[in-house]
């Protein structure tokens, strides 16, 4: 036979189950809903216009630009005047006068234009290289932050739930139908909830700052907590793609392209060089002008070998392009196998929480007597830890996702 203490304590246990299943409905709407578009692309065009680091690497590209361009023009002519006083006394002063001007054959013959072209697409392979890491980390945090809206859309429900369990254990205490002991357990578990919330409000607000910086000091709102990344169409994507344009790879093709033109610029000023002027000397009554020629003569082999160097060079980076292409490839084939199976872990975990979802089955055991709060608590901590399995699964998926995202920028 039940004693009103028992009676009462299982309408409290059915309060609490009610309770129980409004909270993480609540939370699981929040899931479920966005504000504002987090992952979108006005988004990311706002970092990629207001970070300092991409504006310095533009500033860098220009003005690696500015300086290849001084290296299309032939040498600045010499000028030379000598005034030289006659001796002894009767001889006549005589003035000389030089014009001379050196001739590039990388310049009269376009190499050095092909290797200013090459340079100018290192420069831009390397500028390109900076902003896809800038706009890999700001998607990264971008995730991150939707993980973190996400935590703390959950702990805020947690939390409710336990300090509502608290003031229903503190009535029972304050009758005589609860110990202390079970008091402090209420105490405690709230105690523990606004610290796992608080925890979740710090990681939130890193991510956040993180994301200012990469803003340019800029601050903006978002409550996002749904992930817009495609993340199929992005791994089937990946699958089907056979080499990605990292800007690993780009930078070492720009590397090949370079070293392919220094070689041709070094076969080039393998010629004797020439220079041409107009020399002039004058002296009292005696006029002496004409045109003047000079030839270098390459004896001792130094532009052949610099054209031995410059070969070796770009064997070297045609190497250097075969390994990153592979390197990529195979990161490539990484990110989408990982993706996919972060993907179903995280489904799996989610299709679980649906179909073993004990509320009903706690709450008829719980008004037959047969568990006591304890027990109800217990069970609902391995719910939560289910829960926060999932979010951490779904966050691990994105996270791949938005790494092979970034090889597209």
């Amino acid at each position: 036979m039940m004693t009103d203490k028992t009676v009462f304590f299982m309408h409290y246990i059915k309060g609490v189950a009610r309770r129980l299943r409004r909270p993480l409905l609540v939370a699981a709407g929040l899931l479920a809903a966005a504000s504002l578009h987090a992952q979108s692309p006005a988004l990311l065009d706002t970092i990629a216009r207001n970070n300092p680091t991409l504006r310095a690497a533009l500033a860098g590209r220009r003005a690696a630009e500015a300086a290849n361009r001084a290296e299309t023009r032939l040498p600045d002519p010499e000028a030379e005047v000598a005034y030289l006083a006659g001796s002894p006394s009767g001889v006549p002063n005589r003035t000389n006068v030089s014009l001379t001007q050196e001739l590039d054959w990388g310049v009269l013959t376009g190499r050095r234009k092909g290797l200013v072209e090459a340079a100018d697409r290192t420069a831009a392979a390397r500028q390109r290289g900076v902003y896809r890491e800038v706009m890999a980390d700001a998607l990264e945090q971008l995730v991150l932050l939707v993980h973190g809206n996400r935590m703390v859309a959950e702990m805020e429900a947690r939390l409710a739930l336990a300090q509502q369990v608290e003031g229903l254990c503190l009535k029972l205490y304050d009758k005589g139908d609860l110990t202390e002991p079970e008091m402090n357990k209420a105490r405690l578990n709230t105690v523990v909830a606004k610290a796992d919330r608080q925890r979740a409000a710090d990681e939130r607000a890193a991510v956040m700052a993180r994301l200012r910086a990469l803003n340019g000091g800029l601050s903006f709102v978002c409550n996002d907590t749904v992930y817009s990344l495609p993340a199929d169409d992005l791994c089937r994507a990946a699958e089907t793609r056979s080499l990605p344009r990292t800007a690993a790879v780009e930078g070492a093709e720009a590397a090949v392209a370079e070293a392919e033109a220094e070689v041709k610029l070094a076969r080039a000023q393998q010629w004797p060089s020439f220079t041409v002027g107009f020399q002039g000397e004058y002296i009292r009554q005696n006029n002496y002008s004409g045109l003047s020629l000079g030839l270098s003569l390459p004896l001792w082999g130094n532009k052949r070998a610099e054209v031995r160097r410059r070969e070796a060079e770009l064997l070297a980076s045609r190497l250097d392009l075969a390994d990153t292409q592979l390197t990529a490839g195979a990161q490539q084939e990484l990110l989408a196998q990982k993706t996919r199976r972060l993907l179903q872990v995280a489904d799996e975990l989610h299709q679980g929480l649906l179909a073993t979802s004990n509320s009903r089955l706690l709450q008829r055991s719980l008004e037959l007597g047969q568990i006591s709060l304890l027990d109800f608590l217990l069970e609902t901590s391995f719910y939560y830890a289910a829960r926060t399995a999932w979010l951490e699964a779904e966050r691990d998926a994105y996270l791949s996702a938005a790494a092979i995202r970034s090889l597209e920028f």
